[in-house]
């Protein structure tokens, strides 16, 4: 059985108390459940079948009546099968929490990964796919799950020393190596520099064509005050204060590319991290959706139009895409990037609205929602509005089953679910559900 670790409330105190624990199953937030005199506690940095030193991170006398605790294992008394030496040291004990799976194998972080979300398919009553044919599928050539984020968060102290904040923490702490990153990031050393006074954080991104970007952010910086190292070297840099994005190189935008299209983005705006990830998911949706020649198609939450642009391939010329997206500015890089496809248009609006207020019908949609899901009423609007196909990609294996419930209500099927690890040593999860009507 999992358990959902993210659904209360955190404590910023830690209670100090070491407990000697048996790890059972994983929970759906990435720790792992163990039981103390009838109590849950979910423990960080362990793996099942193993028994630890844990300290709690909450006082006990505090949260007396609590229904669980949270903890983080200190010491192995016991190794379970799942441990491997961790990828990445900085990452332990009060460290990053950018990768609490890193010392667990990488095929076992699959397995359990698939575990976790098989389970939450059975609890939101998901019953017209095999459940136990969701199995974590790894991205192609990441043999290793090391160097595939291309936009990496580091947060920044308040004396300027650059890190990542630890595990359900605001302290930041070093970073080391950072194995995760790009080597395109990694070569910026950004943990060795010390920021302007101000700067709250440190976006640096990794593009598939050109150079690294790297953002500074800080209320009221003065792009004047910012001495760039020379380990950046080329990289386009650019300010964001109160008055908004300074460029102090470059443009603040990025170029991906993907087959033979080139994607231009925010480089502070929405694109896949893992580095293959984009081309692996539109090649997915490529296969599955289907869209009908001469036909009609919704990207919904288009971003900067990866989907519409495959979508528009498939309906051809004499066929029509609406790419909707709530964030004006990425709307209007989608159209930029489509400018050559006539049978796009863009509309910038919250997506359930939009849908809410259509006449008539649509042949296919394909949708990629935030964390939060698409939620109840869209998937009901959506099962009244599409007449052949839906394809879901999601981020987020809990809110994906609890829309796949609400659909299979409304007369839809599961054609097809598969997940992929597209952020290896974490434990997120993307999936791609394919939906088709029930024949009546």
């Amino acid at each position: 059985m999992t358990f959902d670790a993210d659904t209360a409330p955190s404590s910023s105190a830690l209670g100090g108390r070491l407990l000697t624990l048996t790890i059972g199953p994983p929970a759906a937030g990435g720790t792992f459940v163990a039981r103390h005199e009838g109590r849950v506690v979910f423990v960080r940095g362990t793996t099942p079948g193993e028994t630890v030193t844990a300290r709690l991170l909450e006082d006990p006398d505090e949260r007396v009546n609590a229904r669980f605790w949270r903890a983080e294992a200190l010491d192995v008394l016991e190794a379970g099968p799942d441990r491997a030496p961790s990828v990445w040291d900085e990452a332990g004990i009060d460290g990053v929490g950018g990768a609490e799976w890193a010392h667990i194998a990488l095929p076992a972080q699959r397995r359990i990964a698939s575990e976790v979300m098989q389970e939450l398919l059975r609890r939101a009553g998901v019953s017209s796919f095999p459940i136990e044919q969701v199995q974590v599928e790894p991205a192609p050539h990441d043999a290793e799950g090391l160097a595939w984020r291309t936009r990496v968060r580091y947060a920044v102290d308040a004396d300027g020393r650059v890190g990542m904040r630890g595990w359900r923490s605001h302290e930041v702490r070093p970073v080391g190596e950072d194995p995760l990153s790009a080597q395109l990031i990694r070569d910026l050393r950004l943990g060795e520099w010390t920021a302007p006074e101000g700067t709250e954080a440190i976006d640096a991104v990794a593009p598939s064509a050109g150079p690294a970007s790297v953002v500074l952010i800080g209320r009221e910086l003065d792009p004047a005050t910012v001495v760039i190292p020379e380990t950046w070297g080329d990289a386009d840099v650019a300010v964001r204060t109160g008055r908004g994005l300074v460029p102090l190189r470059g443009d603040g935008l990025v170029h991906e590319r993907l087959g033979e299209r080139m994607f231009v983005v925010s480089a502070t705006g929405f694109w896949q991290s893992h580095r293959r990830a984009a081309e692996l998911l539109s090649d997915v949706v490529e296969s599955t959706l289907r869209a009908p020649h001469g036909g009609s198609a919704w990207d919904l939450y288009g971003g900067v139009g990866v989907f519409a642009a495959v979508a528009a391939e498939q309906v051809g010329a004499d066929g029509s895409v609406v790419s909707v997206e709530g964030n004006r500015r990425a709307s209007q890089l989608a159209g930029e990037n489509l400018e050559d496809l006539p049978q796009v248009s863009i509309a910038t609006a919250d997506v359930t609205d939009w849908v809410r207020a259509r006449r008539g019908g649509v042949d296919t949609v394909v949708l990629d929602p935030p964390r939060s899901g698409a939620g109840i009423e869209l998937m009901e609007l959506l099962a009244t509005t599409v007449r052949q196909r839906i394809v879901y990609v999601s981020c987020e294996p809990s809110t994906l089953a609890r829309d796949l419930a609400v659909i299979e209500k409304k007369g839809w099927q599961i054609a097809d679910l598969r997940a992929f690890d597209l952020f290896p040593h974490t434990h997120h999860v993307e999936s791609v559900a394919v939906l088709e009507r029930v024949s009546a």
